[in-house]
């Protein structure tokens, strides 16, 4: 019997700013579930091209997010979550 491929253990924990929680609280259901998708991606791989604590911008799944990293700590902090832009006024 074919045994299925165990997922990684989260390397990062990610949390959320307050202010993040008030973007995030506002986000569809089904655009909700992409981002949710996107931090358990994170909290697996991190963010590897930063090599300091930031802040830093990244643009994933049409979310732009604006965050920190403490590597001794182990932890992602999201500060900003919004979707990105694809032409002026035009959601992603």
């Amino acid at each position: 019997m074919p045994r299925t491929p165990t997922a990684l253990p989260p390397y990062y924990r990610v949390d959320l700013s307050p202010e993040a929680w008030k973007e995030v609280g506002c986000v569809p259901a089904d655009d909700f579930q992409v981002l949710q998708g996107v931090m358990d991606l994170l909290a697996v791989e991190g963010t590897p091209y930063e090599s300091d604590e930031g802040p830093h911008m990244l643009t994933v799944a049409g979310f732009e997010m604006q965050y920190t990293r403490d590597d001794v700590a182990r932890i992602l902090t999201l500060h900003r979550v919004a979707r990105a832009l694809n032409k002026a006024g035009e959601a992603a």
